[in-house]
Parts: structure tokens; C-alpha cells; sequence
């Protein structure tokens, strides 16, 4: 920079060539960011043990195949931004994440992939399997009717002292930014998701846990409690 400013004057008075060299100046000197390396890796599923999978993904090599021809997942699985990977991939960057909370930043030596692709694939992978089956995942009335009596028998036979409990309900609360009333409007959206009990803004998201399957609910707000779930049914 000295020697752009020993330039400048030298110039006696040429503002125009001085101004060319200001903005060369600006343009050469900028330090571009810092980006986090991504290591020279392709990720392959076959190159991981089943004891690796396992604890990786939560499923054998052969059970995350199986997963994909299950859900029916195309051969390359392509995002709305034209990132493409095998479902294999696919599937497993899926799993990997919500097998145990993670960064993005820590799947990079995992998959070698950049932190916003894995984020796109991610994204594109829960959007897929939730509009593919949507409509097995909250509660199935008909279902559950036909199979009530068997699982009230399959609790008693662990132990429970009464013959008419089905499930159990279970919740957890996620923690929301603090929402703002919606314009022209006087309604307090913060005091409907604030849980008084956890004292932060939250959805709650309830579910009824039966001997075969989690029956999960759509989110309500967070000042609701937990037993409120069966009034709300």
C-alpha cells in the first residue's frame, strides 16, 4: 500500500489515473476468505465395514441398500440446485446426520463434499421420503383401532398391572426464534409458543409410542403440555 501511495503522488495532480489506481488497488489487495479444505474423496458405501455402518449410519451396508430399494430412490439423486449423488450417498448422508447430532462442517471428511451440498442433499433426501409417505407417518386411526387390542396385550405381558394402556404419549420441545406479531395484527405469537415449564420458545412436537411404531403428531405450540395430546386428537 506505501508504494500505491508513493504512485499516487508522483502523479502531480492526475486525478483520473489516480482513481484507476485506487480501485486496482482495492481489487489486487482484498484478502479473499479462508474456506474449509475438502479433502480428494469419493465416498463409496461398499468401502465401509458393517461394523462402520453400523455405527455411522445406524444400518449394515446391506440394510442401507436395502433402504434404498425400499424407498423406491432413483439410481442418482439429483437437487434443485443440480447437485447429484448416489442414493447410496444419498441415503447415507441422511442417516449419518440424524444419527446423532452433527455439523455439516464434520461431514466434509465423510463425504467430501462442500458444508451447503451435503446441506442440499440433505434437505432434498427429507423432502423426498416425508412427500413419498407423508401420509403413513402421523396417526392412522384405522390402524391403530385394529391393533389396539394386541398391543394393550403385548404391555401387560411386560408387566404392566393394568389391561387398557395402548401407548405411551412422549414429547420434546424445539427451542424457535422469537417470533413477531404478524403485521395489522395484535396477536402475541410469543406468549402461544413460550413454554413456561422449559422457559423458552418452542414447538412442540407429541407422539404416541406403541409396541410396533411411533405415532407422531403435527408440531403444536410450545405453551401447550405434553398430556394435552389426547384432547387434542
Amino acid at each position: 500500500m506505501e508504494e500505491i501511495l508513493l504512485l499516487l503522488l508522483s502523479r502531480e495532480g492526475n486525478y483520473e489515473d489516480a482513481a484507476d489506481v485506487i480501485v486496482h488497488a482495492l481489487l489486487f489487495d482484498t484478502v479473499q476468505p479462508e474456506r474449509p479444505i475438502i479433502p480428494d474423496l469419493r465416498f463409496c458405501l461398499w468401502e465401509h465395514s458393517n461394523a462402520d455402518s453400523e455405527l455411522l449410519f445406524r444400518f449394515d451396508v446391506s440394510g442401507v441398500l436395502a433402504l434404498c430399494r425400499h424407498f423406491g430412490l432413483p439410481e442418482i439423486m439429483i437437487t434443485d440446485q443440480r447437485d447429484k449423488a448416489h442414493c447410496s450417498e444419498a441415503l447415507c448422508i441422511l442417516l449419518y446426520r440424524l444419527s446423532y447430532p452433527k455439523r455439516l462442517y464434520d461431514m466434509i471428511k465423510v463425504f467430501g463434499r462442500s458444508t451447503g451440498q451435503i446441506s442440499r442433499l440433505f434437505r432434498h433426501m427429507v423432502l423426498y421420503i416425508y412427500d413419498r409417505y407423508k401420509d403413513l407417518i402421523y396417526f392412522q386411526h384405522r390402524i391403530c383401532s385394529e391393533r389396539i387390542h394386541m398391543y394393550a396385550a403385548a404391555i401387560r405381558g411386560k408387566g404392566s398391572t393394568m389391561s387398557n394402556v395402548f401407548g405411551f404419549i412422549d414429547g420434546t420441545k424445539n427451542a424457535v426464534c422469537r417470533p413477531s406479531s404478524r403485521r395489522g395484527t395484535k396477536e402475541n405469537l410469543q406468549r402461544q409458543v413460550y413454554s413456561g415449564h422449559k422457559r423458552v420458545h418452542c414447538l412442540n412436537y407429541q407422539a404416541v409410542v406403541t409396541p410396533d411404531v411411533i405415532w407422531l403428531r403435527h408440531p403444536i405450540t410450545g405453551n401447550h403440555r405434553t398430556p394435552a395430546l389426547p384432547t387434542q386428537q
